[in-house]
């Protein structure tokens, strides 16, 4: 592997290794974004409960539906992915005897050679394909993410607002 394919190399496994990392981060952002959801539909289900006006009544079916949406694309954001992985040690041993087998046998004048730049091509190429195929789901469960963000600072508001009403009537 001369020097520059190993920068590349070296830069996408970084790339790949933080992307894979990303897709967890992702998931337990989320898990906490549940729990604020959750909280907040306990709180718009006791404000429901409450003889509000006309006027918080509607407030508060505004936050229902920011929360059940925040609620249903943190949970889509939750469904497993089928991440790219590397191959295990075992088949990737395997596969470079395989490799160096096939130049052998074919008569290569420095097999070893050979073997080494094969395999160089090859673990680029999929560092590649796998970096594009993890940024891909993890653009969509940011996507997702974000968006429940949005709905449930929606939420957040509206219930600020509404327990600032409840508490100046009375």
């Amino acid at each position: 592997m001369n020097g520059y394919e190993r920068i590349i190399s070296e830069h996408l496994k970084e790339q790949d290794e933080r992307e894979f990392a990303l897709g967890d981060t992702l998931d337990i952002k989320t898990s906490i974004a549940l729990v604020i959801i959750t909280f907040l539909a306990t709180q718009s289900a006791e404000f429901l409960k409450t003889g509000l006006s006309p006027w918080w009544h509607t407030i508060q079916r505004i936050s229902v539906a920011c929360i059940v949406i925040a609620g249903v694309l943190a949970l889509l954001e939750l469904i497993p992915r089928g991440y790219r992985l590397r191959m295990t040690p075992d088949r990737f041993l395997e596969w470079i005897n395989q490799t160096r087998d096939f130049y052998k046998s074919r008569g290569a004048a420095d097999p070893e050679l050979s073997t080494a730049e094969r395999i160089s091509a090859v673990e680029i190429e999929k560092l590649t394909d796998r970096f594009a195929v993890n940024s891909a789901i993890n653009g969509t469960k940011s996507s997702l993410m974000g968006w429940s963000f949005y709905f449930t600072m929606a939420a957040v508001v509206l219930n600020l607002a509404t327990l600032i009403g409840l508490s100046l009537r009375r």
